[in-house]
């Protein structure tokens, strides 16, 4: 039998690598990974599964979007505590210090920001007490463009003009903190012109996960339904070749611990404090169900749905083909 010739985007992640440098048999089927295309949950460009937004997903979800058959493979997963960031100068430390004040992001549906204004909730801080600015992060990265998922902020956002940036306007004082996905270059100098909010992120992330055993994830894989129906044998050939990718690169992180300073630690912290999450597949456990829970009340509660996913809907689709192929 031939195999099914399956495409696949998906950023080259270190767990992914294997994977993508052929080292993963993937029986069955004739897997072609791009990791320099685009991600997003459009699928207009020929691709059978693709890395997608999560929060969109699940928004879709709750819409009645079913173009996309989800997986539970959680292929980025973090905490949104440390993507504060404000002036070096500022004598705010926390987030519980943002109550009142002027909060800046490029994008309002995207899973991370999702998270982080869930990590501002957690400290007291709800939605309505701080003032939204909402614009381009700086001269090179744009705001994101929103899609069809994507929702209106709430009443009573500003948006800055294009001539204006974010940073610029936290440099200036107009603005108090910036919660972005990826950090500009000055936060991690050591005298850069702004840091984090909350310097000590880890011990406060640590925290917030003994407390509410939630870790949350920002993006999964997910497949074309025309494609998943047809051939729901390849729908799981890549997921079980996602898994196997990541013990392959699970395995050499524990022998060659030497890449990083404390590597070893970090192999050891994923074992001892997250081995309800590790590794980062299926939906079924109890720490996936109660970050999917997490998400679906999140999504409600911040206005970016009008009635809540069903959590153990999410993936049943996707649950049904692996039990079937057992």
């Amino acid at each position: 039998m031939s195999s099914i010739s399956v495409n696949m985007v998906l950023r080259a992640y270190d767990q992914f690598c294997p994977l993508i440098l052929g080292n993963v048999a993937t029986p069955g089927i004739d897997l072609a990974v791009d990791h320099h295309a685009d991600i997003g949950n459009e699928f207009s460009d020929g691709r059978d599964v693709g890395e997608v937004s999560f929060n969109r997903y699940v928004m879709g979800y709750a819409n009645g979007d079913r173009r996309l058959v989800g997986l539970p493979a959680f292929v980025l997963r973090g905490f949104r505590h440390r993507n504060y960031i404000v002036r070096r100068d500022s004598g705010l430390t926390r987030l519980s210090d943002l109550r009142g004040k002027r909060i800046g992001c490029n994008s309002w549906s995207d899973s991370g920001t999702l998270w982080a204004r869930q990590a501002l909730r957690d400290s007291g801080v709800d939605m309505g007490d701080v003032q939204w600015v909402i614009g381009h992060l700086d001269e090179t990265t744009s705001l994101k463009p929103r899609t069809p998922q994507d929702v209106a902020p709430p009443p009573g956002t500003e948006f800055l003009s294009d001539d204006r940036n974010l940073m610029a306007e936290m440099m200036a004082g107009r603005i108090d903190a910036i919660t972005t996905a990826f950090m500009p270059d000055m936060v991690f100098a050591p005298d850069g012109a702004a840091r984090r909010l909350v310097v000590d992120f880890r011990s406060v992330e640590a925290d917030f996960h003994k407390r509410t055993g939630i870790y949350p994830a920002f993006h999964i894989m997910a497949f074309r339904r025309d494609f998943a129906e047809r051939h729901p044998a390849a729908v799981v050939a890549v997921y079980n070749a996602l898994r196997a990718s990541w013990q392959q690169w699970f395995t050499k992180a524990k022998k060659f611990g030497e890449t990083s300073p404390w590597a070893t630690a970090e192999v050891e912290t994923m074992l001892a404090d997250f081995a309800e999450d590790t590794p980062p597949f299926g939906s079924t456990g109890p720490a996936t169900r109660r970050m999917l829970a997490a998400m679906c009340r999140e999504q409600f509660e911040q206005g970016l749905v009008e009635s809540p996913a069903e959590p153990e809907q999410l993936f049943a689709e996707f649950e049904a083909m692996l039990a079937e192929s057992a």
